[in-house]
């Protein structure tokens, strides 16, 4: 038995992924941001994944990889294939500055966009399950509509490939590659030949020399899951096991510029997939088999597995030797199943993948110009369903309904077309309890935008095959014994948020929450009343807090990302981990009239990334690409702040897709680097240990990035913008910005308590800062450099800021931060008992805030975890706990790294990224090393564990309604 699942449909945060599932494994095509979010959303599991296809190299349909892969390998997968076009390798090893996986080996093999369609194409995978084929689709605009000559696509001026074209490019299989992974790379090896030197990039990234065994597999999986978001002790040395790997010469600078081998056009060209599954034999007849005199037993089961047997049969009395072959005793074999996955962006893309079926014999077996002959056939393999993403004017054109109709009326079309299709929420679990907390305040509390109703009917669309419907999460499609696409029930009962939009149900809200809801707004009606509030500067200034979680997603909290909008000037993204851009969309719309996206987008002036960790800057590089596309361009450029690591990767993936870098019009990404607005301000960068910057490029200039910043903060209307060096397991920045008119705000990134980030964030208005960890977890804490949340509180309160704004919660807390219950006093204040000024709001997905709105959080508390009690629904975030559990690792945790000073550290002008103590030569931002001036800070108090306790007393009794 076999079947396929869409994963994720097309929507306003994903695009269509398939998953294939079998006994022995699973093959997915494509993963976009948040395809990993949608498996704990669905239900689906990842386990037993074999191999990734990709139809694009680029960032919409492979945003989700590296999450993805680093998850595989926590979940003891320890082989992965990935399949796809030219490109897929230079994008992979652009990921290897944040990605690291030694308990895994990652396979890619690119398809040439120059694979022959001849009479027997070679697959681009194979396995017992599944045969791939690869079949190109080159863009060719009307104008040029010919059949196109594939074979001739690499153009004068092109690098040339090897003579073997047809299959994609594997790298070289050698007995111990690791072992000479430092001296097979030379700098004519770069040069000469950068697609071998990027295969060696890949393998130092995911060099599997950790890989547990199979007892340590299955020792891990009856073991209980740890529902944690940042890997337990043995794993968290992954970071110090990288930094102790041979890495190949090179490794830090950027890689060989990538050079597409087809003609560059406004369309990218695509790699469809044609999937044949395994063969299945026909029944076996057991009347047959008793008249060739075959016996019970094994003989049988070799005949059903296609071997001739010879058995000795007495006939007419006298003893022969007889042979027996698989055909005289099975039935005739069913037809192999095959899947179509189709990606047309563009009509011009047509005329290419027509050509495909129509002049290859091989693909012209499931399809014919004459569909009505396909009837007649006795295929070996029967196409049963496509799956198609198709761009604007595709479905209308009359070629594309030519070339679906031709496949025959047996065929099921799955199609996913932004015009056609509804775009419904895709984390419904979350959207759920926004639909209650939108009662609190609808404002503050937003529902995500969605629409159930597309922008034009694909019903009155003429010439369409009749088997034709709309891609939806919830289909799926059992391919043996066959049954055609159905809306998964199962998908359809964890779905609890439409049902409540589209008039199923009714949102029923108890009366205790009834309760709670009415007696806030009236206390806030009765404090605003008052005037007892003193004005605030920055009042209107928004704060939209986009991501709210850990180093993971889970149902409720997508990963970093939080939005500053400064009215009149334009907008501050702090952070962007994967998915940001669907957030952004969530919440401001794609519709015509009012503020959307795209204006938000046109606003966005500054991007800061805190660091080079996967879950604070993979967004990034969607979010350009997508203001990119802005028509009429923008007509000011955005400015990115961050490490020289972050620019790097943008850089190299400019080499495969616009994101705006060196864009010559002016308007495209100014590079900062953080290191050049340190509040220290000592005119160069640092030159050796972890905080010097890494390389020497031009675009690295010290007083260039300084020029850029100055113009930055003339464009937002900023006095400064400030960087601090912060605890963490890697070189990571927070930042602080002052407006003209007086309001502040201070980011701290990933960061345990951080003296500098404390000295330069003094007296801002908001500090927005991480909260990873309960209380009770501060050694976890302490080991992975984070704060816990009492630590973040006491952080603020030394700072003497305005609010605090408390983000970055593990996974261990998806819904509500446990300090919230522990202190019953947070959830009983009134008008009597309220804070009026050291306001403390811990951040949810979709929290739109305004400086001046931050006080009301205080007497939200206790409706918002009574809406959020009445979900109702039960946690189902155990796969991503199991997942990331650590693969068993043969590597003990230190014994010495168990026990951790609760000094309070101290402060001193000449440390952080100054003091010069560092090695010289750890350049890797994911070298697990912190500040060299300092000793890691578990808690800012001074009485050890007490300190926590002592604080929430603190808050308590001063009438604070914070967090």
């Amino acid at each position: 038995m076999w079947s396929t699942s869409v994963i994720t449909a097309l929507s306003s945060d994903t695009e269509p992924a398939i998953m294939l599932t079998f006994n022995e494994g699973k093959y997915i095509f494509n993963t976009s941001e948040n395809t990993m979010r949608r498996f704990l959303q669905s239900g689906h599991t990842w386990r037993r994944t074999k191999a990734l296809f990709f139809t694009q190299a680029r960032i919409e349909k492979m945003g989700g990889l590296p999450g993805l892969i680093m998850t595989f390998a926590d979940a003891t997968i320890t082989k992965l294939k990935l399949v796809g076009p030219s490109g897929l390798n230079h994008l992979l090893a652009s990921m290897r500055l944040y990605t690291y996986r030694d308990s895994i080996t990652v396979q890619p093999s690119e398809i040439p966009w120059t694979t022959t369609l001849s009479s027997e194409p070679t697959p681009c995978f194979s396995d017992e399950n599944v045969t791939v084929y690869g079949i190109p689709a080159i863009p060719i605009p009307v104008v040029e509509d010919v059949t196109p000559d594939l074979s001739n696509l690499e153009t004068s001026g092109k690098r040339k490939r090897d003579n073997s074209v047809d299959g994609p490019r594997k790298r070289p299989n050698t007995e111990d590659e690791n072992a000479t992974m430092e001296t097979e790379v030379t700098e004519s090896t770069v040069q000469e030949d950068p697609e071998a030197y990027r295969q060696t990039i890949i393998r130092s990234m995911f060099p599997g020399t950790n890989i547990p065994t199979p007892e340590e597999i299955a020792a891990s999986k009856r073991g209980p899951p740890a529902v944690n978001d940042v890997v337990n002790f043995s794993n968290a040395d992954m970071e110090q096991r990288r930094k102790k790997a041979a890495l190949p010469m090179g490794f830090w600078k950027q890689l060989p510029k990538f050079i597409s081998t087809v003609p560059l056009t406004k369309a990218p060209p695509t790699m469809s997939y044609l999937i044949i599954g395994p063969p299945t034999r026909g029944k076996f007849d057991v009347a047959k088999a008793v008249a060739l005199g075959v016996p019970h037993g094994p003989l049988r089961g070799l005949l059903t597995k296609g071997e001739t047997i010879t058995v000795e049969v007495e006939v007419n009395g006298e003893k022969i030797q007889r042979t027996v072959r698989p055909e005289d005793v099975l039935g005739k074999a069913e037809p192999r199943g095959a899947i179509l996955v189709l990606d047309v962006p563009t009509p011009d893309h047509i005329p290419s993948l027509v050509t495909a079926f129509k002049t290859s014999p091989f693909y012209y077996q499931f399809w014919s110009e004459d569909p009505a002959s396909l009837s007649l056939k006795d295929p070996e393999t029967l196409l049963r369903i496509t799956y198609q993403t198709c761009g604007q004017g595709v479905l209308e054109d009359e070629r594309y309904k030519a070339f679906l109709c031709g496949f025959g009326p047996h065929v099921h079309h799955m199609v996913a077309s932004r015009e056609h299709c509804p775009d419904p929420v895709t984390f419904t679990s979350m959207s759920q309890n926004q639909l209650r907390l939108n009662k609190l305040d609808e404002k503050i509390f937003p529902v995500p935008k969605y629409s159930l109703v597309p922008k034009k009917d694909i019903s009155t669309i003429s010439g369409l095959p009749t088997n034709i419907r709309l891609m939806s999460s919830s289909d799926r499609n059992v391919m043996r014994p066959y049954a055609a696409p159905f809306s998964d029930p199962a998908a359809l009962a964890l779905d609890k948020f439409h049902p409540l939009v589209n008039g199923e149900q009714s949102l029923e809200l108890s009366p205790f929450l009834q309760r709670y809801i009415t007696a806030a707004k009236e206390h806030i009606a009765e404090v605003e009343a008052s005037g007892e509030l003193p004005p605030i500067a920055g009042s209107d200034v928004g704060i939209v807090t986009l991501g709210t979680g850990g180093s993971l997603p889970t149902k409720y909290r997508n990963v970093l990302s939080t939005l500053v909008r400064i009215p009149g000037w334009g907008n501050v993204l702090l952070d962007a981990g994967e998915g940001t851009w669907g957030q952004l969309v969530r919440i401001f719309g794609m519709q015509d009239e009012g503020y959307n996206v795209w204006q938000a987008l046109r606003d966005l002036k500054c991007i800061f990334i805190s660091h080079v960790h996967a879950d604070h800057h993979i967004g990034l590089g969607h979010i350009l690409a997508m203001r990119s596309q802005l028509d009429p361009p923008p007509k000011e450029p955005i400015y990115v702040v961050s490490i020289r690591n972050v620019h790097l990767y943008l850089r190299e993936m400019q080499d495969v897709q616009d994101v705006g870098v060196d864009d010559p019009s002016g308007n495209g990404v100014v590079h900062v680097l953080s290191e050049s607005l340190h509040f220290h301000q000592l005119g160069s960068y640092v030159t050796q240990g972890m905080w010097q910057i890494g390389g020497d490029e031009d675009w690295l200039e010290y007083n260039k990035s300084v020029e850029n910043s100055r113009k930055m903060c003339d464009a937002l209307g900023l006095e400064y913008f400030k960087t601090a060096d912060v605890e963490h397991r890697c070189r990571a920045f927070g930042a602080s910005f002052k407006h003209k008119d007086g309001w502040s705000i201070t980011f701290s990134g990933d960061t345990s308590p951080s003296p500098s980030l404390r000295e330069l964030g003094m007296n801002s208005t908001v500090l927005i800062h991480e909260a990873t960890m309960d209380d009770e977890e501060i050694v976890m804490a302490q080991r992975k450099a984070h704060s816990t949340m009492s630590q973040a509180i006491a952080e603020g309160e030394k700072m003497n800021a305005q609010n605090i704004l408390l983000t970055h919660f593990s996974a261990r807390y998806p819904k509500i931060p446990p300090f919230i219950l522990r202190d019953q006093n947070l959830l009983r204040v009134t008008p009597a008992t309220y804070r009026k000024d050291g306001f403390i709001v811990p951040a949810f997905d979709y929290l739109n805030l305004t400086i001046g709105d931050m006080w009301k959080m205080q007497f939200y508390l206790r409706p918002l975890v009574q809406a959020i009690h009445e979900g109702g629904e039960i946690e189902q975030d155990d796969d991503i706990a199991r997942s990331r559990s650590p693969s068993p690792m043969r590597f003990p945790p230190s014994k010495k790294n168990k026990q951790v000073s609760r000094r309070e550290p101290r402060s001193s002008k000449k440390g952080g990224m100054y003091d010069g103590r560092g090695n010289g030569n750890d350049r890797n931002d994911n070298a697990g090393r912190r500040s060299p001036s300092r000793t890691m800070s578990p808690a800012p108090y001074s009485e050890g564990s007490r300190g926590s306790t002592q604080d929430r007393r603190k808050i308590a009794s001063s009438g604070s309604a914070g967090g």
